[in-house]
């Protein structure tokens, strides 16, 4: 399955993405907000591969491409009842700004409106003000949880189908989903 808003196309995880993911997921930029910021070994990432996107379906992740080149990945996790977990990592996402605005809002589609899903929950590090702004003003609210280590904001499937940043970015960018299957 491929979504596209203009030139930033997600593309469903296959085993020909394992490099990339494994080269985004690696990159300082990407790592720095990671839970654990250092380096990920080949082996490792192999094995999450093999865990999470292979054996089981645990995690429904892209591949954020702008044309061809691929830059970031967008990922749907820890899936209960009518919820799931949203992310997206971008490499060097201070100068893809509108790549990550495009990820989000694509992969939010995906999640409400290809999957059903009900909510989307985001869980931003608490030193990470940049991603804090950068959720809120893609619609999602602060649900008043916190950890010490991080917010807790969400988004229900009505606030994103009503939300104006919602509306704007479907009229102003397009959604466009193709299923390969």
């Amino acid at each position: 399955m491929q979504i596209r808003s203009g030139d930033v196309v997600l593309r469903s995880f296959d085993p020909s993405h394992a490099r990339a993911v494994f080269e985004i997921r690696n990159h300082a930029s990407v790592r720095s907000h990671l839970r654990d910021p250092g380096p990920i070994s080949w082996e490792g990432h192999c094995q999450w591969v093999q865990e999470n996107l292979v054996d089981q379906r645990r995690v429904h992740l892209f591949v954020v491409f702008v044309r061809d080149d691929p830059v970031g990945i967008a990922l749907l996790r820890n899936f209960r009842e009518q919820t799931a977990e949203i992310g997206v990592m971008v490499v060097e996402a201070g100068k893809r700004q509108l790549v990550c605005y495009k990820a989000a809002h694509l992969l939010g589609y995906y999640g409400f409106e290809v999957l059903g899903l009900a909510r989307l929950l985001s869980y931003v590090p608490l030193h990470n003000r940049h991603a804090l702004a950068f959720n809120l003003h893609c619609g999602l609210e602060e649900t008043g949880v916190r950890t010490e280590v991080y917010h807790e904001l969400a988004i229900t499937r009505e606030q994103s189908r009503t939300h104006l940043t919602h509306s704007h970015f479907q009229s102003r960018y397009g959604i466009e989903v193709i299923d390969e299957g």
